[in-house]
């Protein structure tokens, strides 16, 4: 997000990760469980309630680096995502302003074996506007992830516009991300175009 360099990107998504997975290790169930069983899957089924910061913004930034990569790479990570995802809201269903639908969304639209089912992608998302209708990044992930799949170009200009003219609300405890998302709502509407990401 600081940086339009790949390289750069990567390097900054692997660190949150990493960090992540350095406060992980400090719980000793985990730690047990990761080196008696080899799978971290499993490590993270035994993490409770404290963890699932970690947990979300390790799962958070690794998504984000793997959104890059190829369709193999990420079918390798796949069991390990989904895991992460139902576990973070097994501990919290409201977590992070619709964090679980947003994220699941997202997943489902980039995971090869999902990706064609558009109306449990579109639910997803919805769930997300339901649960935090003034986080801005569920509108913008939406038109992102969902809006090209279906070559939808009116709901993708419909969320987006509604991104770049919503009155931010400076007392929300997400005012900066809502700033991000502003400024990335403009870029994606610019990237749309130039790409040609709908030919209808």
């Amino acid at each position: 997000y600081l940086t339009n360099n790949p390289s750069l990107r990567d390097s900054l998504f692997l660190r949150g990760y990493d960090v992540s997975q350095s406060i992980l290790n400090q719980n000793k169930q985990y730690r047990d469980l990761l080196f008696s069983s080899g799978d971290e899957s499993i490590a993270i089924r035994g993490l409770d309630g404290e963890w699932k910061e970690a947990l979300y913004w390790g799962m958070a930034n690794y998504g984000q680096w793997l959104s890059t990569k190829s369709s193999l790479v990420r079918l390798g990570q796949r069991d390990l995502h989904w895991t992460t995802l139902e576990h973070i809201n097994a501990l919290d269903s409201v977590y992070f302003h619709g964090a679980y639908h947003r994220y699941k969304g997202a997943l489902l639209a980039r995971d090869p074996a999902t990706q064609n089912d558009t109306t449990a992608i579109r639910q997803a998302f919805d769930l997300a506007i339901d649960a935090s209708p003034d986080y801005l990044g569920n509108y913008t992930l939406m038109a992102l992830y969902y809006c090209p799949i279906t070559q939808n170009k009116d709901l993708f200009y419909q969320l987006l516009t509604r991104v770049v003219t919503t009155q931010i609300d400076t007392n929300l405890p997400y005012y900066p991300e809502n700033l991000f998302e502003r400024k990335l709502a403009e870029r994606l509407m610019i990237k749309a175009e130039k790409e040609n990401w709908f030919k209808l």
